[in-house]
Formats: C-alpha cells, sequence, structure tokens
C-alpha cells in the first residue's frame, strides 16, 4: 500500500530521491502487478509504500534524429500506436495489449522497466536493436538493460533506422490473460535477431541460432526443434512447459519465413 508519494520537478531530483524502498511510478500499470508482489513477499521484503511520480519529467516526445526515432520515456503505448512515426511493427506489439484503458496509463519506459518476461513490447524492441538512454549510466541497448537487471531511471529509447524485416507473433488463451509465449524475429542481409518471451525470468534473446539461420543451415522443423531446445520455460495455467517450447520453435520458424517473404 502506497503511503508517501514523492514529486520531482526534474529527471536529476528523481534520481535523488531515489532509494532501496522508494519505487518511480509512470503510468502505474506495473508497479502493484499481482505476481511481482508475491515474489517480493516469498523474498521477504516488504510491500511498495513510497514512490516517485515521473509523469510530469519523462518526456512524452516522439522525435526524429538524424535516421534514429527518439521515442520519450513517458510516452503511452497508445501514444506509439498514433503517432505516423512509429515503425508498424512496434504498433502491432503495442496492440497485443487489448484493454485501450491500459494502453492509455502505460509508458514504454515502464514496459521496459518492469522487465517482464511476458512483456509484448521488451521482445519487439530487442529485435529492432533499440537502445534506451538511462539517467546513471547513459545509452545501453534494450537487451542489456533486460539482461543485466538494470534499474537506472529510462529517459527515453533510441530506435535505429531498420535495415531488414521485422515480425511480432504472441499466443494468448484469451484477450484478457497474459500470453503464453511472445517472439520477435528481426531478419536483414547482414544478421538474424530472434527474441523470445514467456520462457524464462525475462525476455531472452538466442543469439547462438542467429547465424545459423542466416547463413541458412538452420530453417524449419530444423530451426524450430533448435529453439525448442535452447528455451527452458515453466509451466503455468498459460501452458505446460513442453507446450510452451512447441510454441516457441513453430512461432519462430513461421515469423522468420515471414520476415524472408518481407511479411
Amino acid at each position: 500500500m502506497i503511503k508517501e508519494v514523492f514529486k520531482p520537478a526534474s529527471i536529476e531530483e528523481a534520481v535523488k530521491l531515489k532509494g532501496s524502498d522508494v519505487y518511480y511510478l509512470s503510468g502505474g500499470t506495473q508497479i502493484n502487478w499481482t505476481p511481482a508482489m508475491e515474489e517480493r513477499k516469498v523474498l521477504g521484503q516488504s510491500q511498495i509504500e513510497k514512490v516517485i511520480i515521473l509523469k510530469d519529467v519523462l518526456s512524452i516526445e516522439i522525435k526524429k534524429e538524424g535516421s534514429a526515432l527518439s521515442i520519450g520515456a513517458g510516452v503511452t503505448l497508445q501514444e506509439l500506436i498514433d503517432s505516423s512515426d512509429t515503425p508498424d511493427v512496434l504498433k502491432k506489439a503495442s496492440r497485443y495489449i487489448a484493454s485501450r484503458n491500459i494502453r492509455n496509463m502505460a509508458t514504454i519506459g515502464g514496459n521496459i522497466a518492469a522487465n517482464r518476461a511476458d512483456s509484448n513490447i521488451i521482445p519487439c524492441l530487442i529485435a529492432l536493436k533499440a537502445d534506451v538512454e538511462t539517467a546513471d549510466e547513459g545509452i545501453m541497448c534494450v537487451e542489456k538493460y533486460v539482461r543485466e537487471e538494470k534499474s537506472g531511471l529510462i529517459k527515453r529509447v533510441i530506435l535505429p533506422p531498420l535495415d531488414g524485416v521485422c515480425v511480432v507473433d504472441a499466443v494468448y488463451k484469451s484477450s484478457g490473460s497474459y500470453p503464453s509465449v511472445t517472439t520477435a524475429v528481426m531478419v536483414s542481409r547482414q544478421e538474424v535477431v530472434i527474441v523470445v518471451g514467456c520462457v524464462s525470468k525475462h525476455v531472452v534473446q538466442l543469439k547462438k541460432l542467429g547465424q545459423s539461420v542466416l547463413n541458412g543451415s538452420l530453417k524449419g522443423s530444423d530451426l524450430a526443434a533448435a529453439v525448442e531446445a535452447e528455451v527452458n520455460p515453466v509451466g503455468d495455467l498459460l501452458g505446460s512447459a513442453k507446450y510452451k517450447k512447441y510454441l516457441s520453435g513453430t512461432m519462430v520458424a513461421h515469423s522468420i519465413d515471414l520476415a524472408r517473404k518481407g511479411a
């Protein structure tokens, strides 16, 4: 239960206010997410009682910077969808969240910072080779921020020009459920990026498979089997571990095929 609220006048002030028992709050759709709260109880940690309101200090601007696209961390998922500058594939990833009410609240920075394994946005951003600029460590790739469990305040997301084709996919039991598996792939002449969510503690990039897919030595059913062997999901109400492995393999193989056809 939130008992104390701080409202900084700048990002610098927000960073100074941050402590081990003080949390950033942007759109507010993630901070009291039930599974995260349950995990905190298991670890013997207290509930969140102190928050820093970021609404007035985070950028909500989407703008071109040379050939790149800069997206303020305070931009909501609905604003991403509505912007003519947002790549279509990122719009599609945002639309996987069925509730417009949530899309109007949830921010791109908060989605990355929450670092959920079932995020629809993180796989797409990793496949797009996006960077984040944080207040304390500067610019780093989204994949590193997620993999190393960074907690720095995200100021903006930077999308480089897409030199290839990116495809996202997700499987849901219903429009109101969390996804069973999420995937994103990017295929260009120089590389293949494969990203899978819901199969580990965080969204994971399957770097070992990219080169084999690029040179054509791994495709079709062989690719699906290789992906299944690489992921280690945990079975739950959304599907057994075997089912999630199967989904991961077939979804990646299908998406690679679509990307190569220019989907």
